[in-house]
């Protein structure tokens, strides 16, 4: 009795491996067979005896989950999500398809290219950043990555599935453009995955080469989490902060540290003040070395916060200014904590004036609030920048302000 009752284990243990096996490899999402059509399903997934692993559509690699098995269902994270297999197409939940490779490459180039960089996306906990499920189709988004290169560990840019000059920003978003057939006029959203150890001399030539292209719309990705849900499948949400660079201003006496070969600027743009009143207080926020300073104090990330609210409750110009060589995840932390303070002060005033939160409110309503609480703030410039401009002119956009910093 002992001896067949251990024969059935051993045959339901080779059972369960072979059962196991059939899904073992790398799969590789198929549009046509998926009934999602949803550009942000996992790119492909890599499957193993005991793990499961998805690759993002821009490239970034998620990490493996521990997976099992078992009557007919993927069970990771949580998740229980049922699987079938027909010939060489695995469907998850009847929704997302996937086919077995045909070549050995991880990642095709099908509509990324290869990663050759690698980025470590910041993952701030601190704040609170808005998310997106998928894309929204009727609002192009242009992908621009900045990390480290694969061959030399390098700091770079890439564009599609090559390293890139920050003056190649320019072409790049005239070729989407071109190749999408696309107007000038909605301007698409550049959407930055950023490394989060780059120092900011880079950034400052990102926002630089995308200021002389008029691309404004900016969206810094935090970070991104593998989501399920019966009707999308399985689906990316991407952690995100949304902002939108001032129009380009060409200073003769300023230039950024890593363009070789700027590209030379259109001609500006008609004059507009960054501000409506000229006599606002001003209140100055530094990032230096990756510490904040108010009033030549260092001050925390909670300090922070307490600090800026009365100074957007009195619409205060709040410059935020960053020297060169911190790193960008603390500027982005900085920018995300003083733009969720604008937000809590705007949700408070919106339940004021109108007892409904700002998602309740309509078109008017909510730009009656943003003329209550205007959106002073000044978060792209550094220092020598900034020190560049009041030199020359003892006042920054309008703004009578003649403190260097």
């Amino acid at each position: 009795m002992k001896n067949f009752c251990f024969l059935l284990i051993v045959i339901s243990f080779l059972v369960s491996c072979n059962n196991s096996k059939k899904y073992e490899g790398k799969w590789e999402y198929n549009h046509r067979l998926s009934s999602d059509k949803n550009e942000d399903s996992p790119h492909s997934l890599l499957i193993k005896n005991d793990s499961i692993k998805f690759i993002f559509w821009n490239g970034f690699d998620s990490k493996k989950h521990p997976l099992k098995i078992k009557n007919g269902k993927f069970n990771f994270k949580g998740l229980s999500i049922p699987i079938e297999l027909i010939n060489d197409t695995l469907k998850l939940n009847g929704i997302n398809s996937f086919v077995r490779y045909s070549y050995d490459d991880s990642i095709p180039n099908q509509l990324w290219g290869k990663l050759v960089t690698k980025v470590n996306l910041p993952k701030i906990k601190t704040v609170s950043f808005s998310t997106e499920k998928c894309q929204d189709k009727d609002h192009p988004k242009y992908h621009v990555l900045f990390g480290k290169r694969f061959d030399n560990n390098e700091f770079s840019l890439q564009l599609n599935d090559k390293y890139a000059e920050m003056q190649d920003l320019g072409r790049f978003f005239f070729e989407c453009r071109i190749a999408r057939s696309e107007e000038i006029i909605p301007f698409p959203e550049s959407v930055l995955y950023i490394e989060e150890t780059t120092p900011m001399k880079y950034i400052e030539d990102i926002f630089y080469n995308l200021s002389i292209i008029n691309q404004l719309k900016l969206s810094f990705v935090n970070n991104i989490h593998l989501k399920f849900n019966d009707s999308l499948g399985l689906y990316y949400e991407y952690e995100k902060l949304s902002k939108k660079l001032p129009a380009f201003r060409s200073d003769v006496f300023y230039s950024t540290n890593t363009t070789d070969n700027p590209m030379q600027p259109p001609p500006p743009p008609p004059y507009f003040p960054m501000f409506d009143n000229e006599n606002l207080e001003s209140k100055f926020i530094l990032l230096k070395n990756d510490i904040i300073y108010f009033n030549d104090k260092i001050i925390s990330t909670l300090q922070l916060k307490s600090i800026i609210k009365p100074w957007i409750e009195n619409n205060n110009a709040i410059f935020s200014l960053y020297d060169l060589e911190s790193t960008y995840g603390n500027f982005l932390e900085m920018t995300a904590i003083i733009n969720s303070i604008y937000q809590e002060v705007r949700e408070n005033q919106s339940k004021l004036t109108f007892n409904k939160t700002l998602k309740e409110l309509n078109r008017e309503e909510y730009n009656e609030i943003k003329l209550q609480n205007p959106m002073y703030h000044i978060w792209s410039y550094s220092v020598p920048h900034y020190n560049s401009v009041i030199e020359q002119e003892n006042s920054f956009f309008g703004l009578k302000v003649n403190k260097k910093m």
